[in-house]
């Protein structure tokens, strides 16, 4: 059933990145979240109702829910339309959907809490058990998604669960064998038919129905769609998640020629500029997705062109596969090398030196299977980043970004912000290796696009004399100039003797990002969020996932408070929990160490994104090895007894702060020293890591889980209920926390939740004693 949970609640997040925009699955999976933990109190209630007996019939009925409402959760989701606005209408919609997705981990929940409630006695076991099937359900989510898709992914995770009910209906006589029989068929048949002739599809993207859509593939990544373009018949769009899009031109260099090229076609992606101040050199392009920047490379006589693209589909099915004839075989040209990898692992594990690095519009907007916790972070463009770009330029080389522009700069400030401070050396520090271009297409509204030219050393006169001629050819401008000319807030941000009385009197959040808070395009303050919905589209949409971060705390904190924390109050049950000696840290130890996993997992797992290459790569192994380490760490409780473990208690909990803080200091390090290994072996080190942590963040939950069956045994549902809700807030918390302080921070926080933990647990003990 937990293999069943973990793969639905992850292809969710997919599908969600596709209908909704990707903040909304962050949103989305709190939501989950708390539909665990719910279980919890609902079966508080009415425990009384459940025995040992009437199990297997409970598990049938429970599997079952899980099944059925999982389906109606998949319909709802992709028969309303969400779009980016927070009308009455959206609002409504979003409310539906969000209640739809709760309902089968309601049903999760309750199958797992009522499985430890009744047999607590074996928690160690039944714990093990747990934490195996999530991490099953983590191994199986990648390759599933990459073969049958998001939908295909949750039809599955229902027949999984439908499963489950048949074998358990197979436990018991009469109706309920014929109704897990009759469920496990439908589901199954269900995703057969879907598989073979789709019934369940997506039909609205973003809140819009596409038109002309010719190819849709999904992967873990994300679902490419590439359509015609109506009145054209030139060129394709593909979209990535429906919303990030690059063209793919009709053979253009026998539909078009060079001359043409060069200038009809330049005119329209001022991204082309550098090529002309380095043509016939070698170039790096990260996310070159339809090729557009490939072909300008071709145009002015590259002698190589290193193409890397993180998503398979793009590569292989699109530019090499289906629309490889449409584009002229561009990506099979003689000079040109595909790469599909992340491209800041590819540039850091290279020994190539180039003449131009370019990054277009580099974004797609999509939570991938690992992004259930994300918000729209990117090691493409942080300080640490743009160094290692530098380290990889000739030693005239040119880096070149193209990003928006909007009428008040955000992410274009950002971006000098952070060029300015990696540049290397005291002469360049003002910006005087640093060129900035407008496309002059409605200059300062939400359209323009800006490219930033960044060098080792100083722009020359005559670099600065030939950009001003290209611009004059085909209407573009300048931003800011080394020379000190430009927009005002450019200029003001290279002259600003102190850069950080800059960052803290500007409107907006340009302080540069690192590897440590790589969250570049949350560029809103936090007085600003109000103001968030009237940003310009761009900026509005870079800026959601803010505002939903937010949001999704102050509902999580709500509905924590109203149906977790408030029936422990208000209820006669509830206020017998509170007479209990010691049963008040006992349900404090529960939230400490709910708290501390979730923020040390979600911490780690996006640490460890840009050392194994790839989001995917970071949940497979990140996600799997802690849940079955700390399965293993379970068992190792089985003769656990409460009343002689003091000592053991203290050693597992000095072990997991030692551990964690060792960790903190050391992985970065570790994980720099052996950056350019193999995958498989940056895979295992990873594994060895971190199987240690795993191993011993398992062990608090059974520990205390056994001193209260034996003391409060009604108090499990409870146990399980806040361990939810600290789930549900550790997860907002974790990229709160983040955005403000960095990963490293909240690692930090993370271990004091467990140094809370061992003095809750210890005190309960002692109460009770």
């Amino acid at each position: 059933m937990t293999t069943a949970t973990l793969l639905f609640e992850l292809s969710l997040t997919r599908l969600f990145s596709v209908v909704m925009y990707y903040h909304f699955a962050f949103l989305a999976i709190s939501l989950a979240m708390f539909g665990l933990g719910a279980s919890g109190l609902w079966l508080y209630f009415r425990r009384r109702r459940h025995s040992l007996e009437n199990l297997s019939r409970d598990l049938t009925l429970l599997t079952a829910g899980f099944a059925f409402t999982a389906v109606i959760a998949i319909v709802t989701a992709l028969s309303l339309p969400i779009s980016i606005n927070y009308s009455s209408g959206n609002v409504i919609r979003l409310v539906v959907v969000y209640l739809a997705c709760v309902l089968p981990f309601f049903f999760s929940g309750l199958t797992v809490s009522l499985i430890l409630f009744l047999g607590a006695k074996a928690i160690s076991r039944l714990y093990f058990m747990d934490l195996i099937g999530a991490a099953t359900g983590a191994l199986l989510t990648v390759p599933v998604l990459n073969w049958v898709g998001a939908i295909n992914g949750l039809l599955i995770a229902a027949a999984l669960a439908a499963l489950a009910a048949f074998l358990g209906g197979e436990q018991t006589r009469g109706q309920l064998r014929w109704l897990g029989r009759a469920i496990a068929a439908a589901a199954i048949g269900l995703v057969i038919i879907n598989l073979t002739s789709p019934v369940l599809k997506v039909r609205y993207f973003k809140g819009q129905e596409k038109q002309l859509v010719e190819f849709q593939k999904w992967n873990a990544l994300s679902c490419i769609t590439v359509q015609g373009v109506e009145g054209e018949q030139t060129a394709k769009a593909m979209d990535i998640d429906a919303d990030a899009r690059t063209y793919i031109l009709r053979d253009p260099f026998r539909l078009f020629g060079l001359e043409l090229i060069k200038t009809e076609i330049a005119r329209r992606w001022i991204s082309h500029l550098p090529n002309v101040l380095r043509p016939d050199g070698d170039v790096l392009i990260i996310g070159p997705g339809g090729g557009i920047d490939v072909i300008f490379s071709l145009a002015w006589g590259a002698r190589s062109v290193d193409a890397v693209e993180i998503n398979p589909i793009i590569t292989d099915d699109v530019m090499r596969g289906e629309y490889a004839e449409f584009s002229g075989r561009l990506y099979s040209h003689p000079a040109v090398r595909v790469h599909t990898a992340e491209g800041r692992a590819f540039i850091a594990r290279s020994n190539q030196q180039y003449d131009l690095i370019q990054l277009t519009l580099v974004d797609t907007w999509a939570a991938t299977a690992a992004g259930a916790f994300s918000l729209s972070e990117s090691y493409l463009y942080t300080v640490e980043a743009f160094r290692e770009y530098l380290r990889h330029l000739n030693r005239d080389g040119i880096v070149a970004i193209t990003r928006w522009l909007s009428a008040k700069p955000k992410e274009g400030l950002r971006l000098m912000a952070v060029a300015l401070e990696a540049a290397g050396t005291p002469a360049v520090q003002r910006g005087g290796n640093i060129v900035i271009i407008g496309s002059n297409s409605r200059a300062g509204g939400e359209s323009e696009m800006m490219t930033m030219l960044l060098k080792r050393e100083a722009f020359t006169a005559a670099e600065i004399a030939a950009i001003d001629n290209r611009l004059n050819e085909v209407g573009g401008r300048f931003v800011f100039r080394p020379d000190g000319a430009g927009d005002p807030a450019f200029v003001q941000l290279a002259s600003a003797a102190d850069r950080e009385r800059f960052y803290e009197g500007y409107e907006f959040n340009i302080r540069p990002t690192t590897d440590n808070q790589p969250f570049f395009f949350a560029t809103a303050k936090g007085t600003e969020l109000a103001q968030i919905m009237a940003f310009e589209y761009e900026s509005r949409k870079n800026n959601l996932g803010l505002f939903n971060l937010y949001l999704a705390g102050v509902l999580s904190v709500i509905l924590v408070l109203v149906f977790l924390v408030a029936p422990i109050i208000f209820s006669v049950d509830g206020r017998s929990v509170l007479k209990e000696p010691g049963s008040l840290r006992a349900l404090g130890y529960f939230i400490a160490i709910g708290l501390g996993f979730i923020l040390i997992e979600v911490a780690v797992m996006q640490k460890l994104i840009l050392y194994l290459g790839h989001p995917i790569y970071s949940l497979t192994v990140v996600l799997s090895t802690i849940l079955i380490c700390a399965g293993l760490g379970s068992m190792a409780t089985t003769n656990y007894v409460p009343e002689t473990g003091g000592k053991r208690r203290r050693v597992i909990f000095s072990g997991i702060l030692v551990y964690t803080l060792a960790l903190l200091v050391g992985l970065g390090p570790v994980t720099q020293a052996t950056f350019g290994w193999p995958d498989a072996a940056r895979m295992t080190l990873t594994v060895l890591l971190l199987a240690p942590l795993g191993f011993l963040m398992g062990q608090p939950f059974p520990l205390q889980l056994k001193w209260v069956e034996k003391n409060h045994s009604s108090f499990i549902p409870w146990v399980w209920s806040l361990n939810g809700a600290a789930s549900v807030l550790g997860s907002v918390a974790a990229v709160a926390l983040a955005m403000t302080y960095g990963f490293n921070t909240v690692i930090v926080i993370g271990a004091v939740c467990y140094l809370a933990a061992f003095g809750l647990g210890a005190t309960a003990a002692i109460k009770r004693g």
